[in-house]
């Protein structure tokens, strides 16, 4: 065997994935190198060329998923996906980095040291691909059907209309799985990608804890002495939405009319400020401060 593979699992053997008979063309091979999760498996997808916004809320996206205990899978790239695995090892959280090239054939080069880091935190690397196998268009494509059958629900976080990380959302539509969307602002190209998904009947991802929530998993609130404490001073808007709330509660549009800003930006704000744990929302769909 091939000493940069550890298993090529095939269709006879046991751990193949019966989930790969969904996809248009299955692979007749998957190489595997370290440990398949057992654990349910989330795919978060977006953009390489995301904003530093949308990959910090990337990070803390992941690091709820893994810490309710679901696998973060994505495709290794720079941008939203390496965001998501970082998001996951920071927390302890198993992930998967799904390749569109073989195994000698890291791709992005520098993101080897991550790749590395996967599999030292017990996650895998998976490949429908020959160890010198380079990355193409049709390569990538395979790899994010690929990673649509292998997981239980799809996340996109941030994406222009013309996106690769859109062709794993149809995918995971066709295969019946479910698709969350982040809600960007109509008129912000880099997210047009979004709106789109979200009119093809994509849910809205206002909160990470819905998507874990959805798929039957406890949500489980990181920690400091009491609860997190957020240090760093909130961007501008997310300011403005907390200055909203202020000690009572108050429902997005009542916030939206007290700020002035547009739903989009609210929501977004929203959506941060629950990850971080510095609001929280109630079952009426209210928001209020996270108290020690």
């Amino acid at each position: 065997m091939n000493p940069l593979v550890d298993r090529v699992l095939t269709p006879e053997d046991a751990l193949f994935p019966i989930q790969v008979r969904a996809m248009s063309r299955p692979p007749t091979r998957l190489f595997v190198r370290g440990a398949l999760p057992v654990e349910p498996g989330v795919a978060v997808v977006g953009t390489r060329g995301a904003t530093a916004e949308a990959m910090r809320f990337t990070r803390e996206l992941a690091g709820v998923l893994g810490e309710a205990g679901l696998a973060v899978w994505s495709g290794g790239a720079a941008g939203i996906d390496g965001a998501a695995h970082e998001g996951a090892l920071a927390v302890g959280g198993k992930t998967v980095v799904v390749m569109g090239t073989g195994f000698g054939q890291t791709y992005p080069a520098s993101h080897r040291d991550l790749f590395d880091r996967v599999l030292e935190g017990g996650g895998a690397w998976v490949s429908p691909f020959e160890t010198a196998q380079t990355g193409a268009r049709w390569t990538f494509l395979m790899r994010n059907e690929l990673m649509a059958c292998l997981v239980e629900a799809v996340v996109l976080v941030q994406a222009p209309l013309r996106s690769g990380a859109r062709s794993t959302t149809a995918a995971a539509r066709r295969m019946g799985k479910p698709v969350w969307v982040v809600p960007s602002s109509p008129w912000d190209p880099i997210g047009a990608g979004c709106v789109a998904d979200l009119r093809l009947g994509a849910t809205m991802c206002d909160s990470a804890e819905r998507v874990v929530v959805s798929l039957g998993r406890p949500v489980r609130r990181r920690r400091a002495a009491k609860v997190e404490v957020v240090t760093e001073a909130p961007e501008p808007v997310e300011g403005a939405v907390l200055g909203a709330v202020g000690q009572g509660r108050a429902h997005p549009d009542e916030i939206c009319e007290r700020t002035g800003l547009p739903p989009g930006l609210v929501l977004g704000a929203l959506l941060t400020l629950t990850l971080r744990h510095v609001l929280v929302e109630g079952s009426d769909g209210s928001f209020q401060r996270v108290t020690c």
